[in-house]
């Protein structure tokens, strides 16, 4: 009887230590997450007509475990400081709790505006196959995040500073945006403007475009953000041929000019223009004074 009970007790400790390590086990899973805590990075490949291009997406993650945050798309300038680029929003997304996505466009894989800024649209004399345009990897790295449970949101935000500004109004012009909840194009250099006026990839005349759907972009959630101080017409970066002079002669009027001329192509065609200009006083051609703004613009939309 003695033995028994010495039987009975060492079963009954085995059991028990199994349901501990069983509920430990279940609580490491239930916090392990695709994305990694903090800053992190993943490489994706998975689009096929890209594949042979992989990229690496920087990320950030404001809050350990969590599946139910919004998300931000942020796009580099032409310098492809990426690094430094999507640091500016990690203090705003710890702030409004939001995870920051960062793809990089290397030099290497995506050398000048042709493939970076212009999306690889036109690519020796010729227009390429719209399925190998840059463009589609946003909604395909979302596609990528959801199918990993990394949120649990069916929209997401995108902003580009700069070079990235321009990548992301054409990526509104050119694709089929439709689960960007907003759309912020930041102190871009020079734009494609969203009439016939000038030709691609000044404007929309002898583009891809199907002229059937300028209706539909005027209705999309875009803002076009840049600083009051953006105004150096010396900037050594700043485009001068005389398409993008007939623009304005620095960013600053560039920017109102590409949303003057959407006011007026929309008004031509009777459709409200549901895009904004947003200006920030005593801020200049810096990302990371415009960050911020853009962070809390993103944050107020989804309230």
């Amino acid at each position: 009887m003695k033995y028994l009970n010495v039987v009975l007790f060492f079963v009954f400790f085995v059991v028990l230590s199994c349901e501990d390590a069983s509920k430990d086990t279940s609580e490491e899973v239930k916090t392990e997450t695709f994305l990694k805590y903090g800053n992190g990075k993943f490489t994706f490949d998975n689009y096929e007509p890209l594949s042979d291009k992989p990229i690496t997406v920087y990320t950030h993650l404001p809050v350990e475990g969590a599946t139910d945050l919004p998300v931000m798309f942020v796009l580099h300038g032409h310098s492809r400081s990426v690094i430094s680029n999507c640091g500016y929003w990690t203090a705003s997304a710890r702030q409004y709790k939001f995870i920051v996505i960062c793809p990089e466009f290397d030099e290497t894989q995506f050398p000048g505006s042709a493939f970076y800024q212009n999306g690889m649209m036109y690519l020796n004399d010729q227009y390429t196959d719209s399925t190998t345009w840059t463009y589609n990897l946003i909604e395909e790295i979302f596609t990528f995040l959801k199918e990993n449970d990394a949120t649990s949101y069916d929209t997401y935000g995108i902003y580009g500073f700069s070079g990235g500004g321009q990548f992301v109004h054409r990526y509104a012009l050119f694709t089929n945006p439709s689960r960007a909840s907003l759309i912020i194009s930041g102190a871009s250099g020079w734009y494609t403007l969203p009439n016939y006026s000038e030709s691609f990839p000044y404007g929309l005349n002898n583009s891809p475009f199907n002229e059937n759907l300028l209706r539909e972009k005027f209705m999309l959630p875009m803002i076009i953000l840049v600083g009051e101080n953006d105004n150096n017409p010396n900037d050594s970066s700043l485009r001068k041929t005389s398409q993008a002079m007939r623009q304005g002669s620095h960013r600053f009027e560039r920017a109102k000019f590409f949303y003057d001329q959407a006011g007026e192509e929309s008004r031509k065609i009777g459709v409200n223009l549901e895009w904004n200009l947003i200006t920030v006083p005593n801020v200049g051609h810096a990302a990371v004074n415009v960050a911020p703004i853009a962070a809390e613009i993103f944050h107020n939309s989804l309230n």
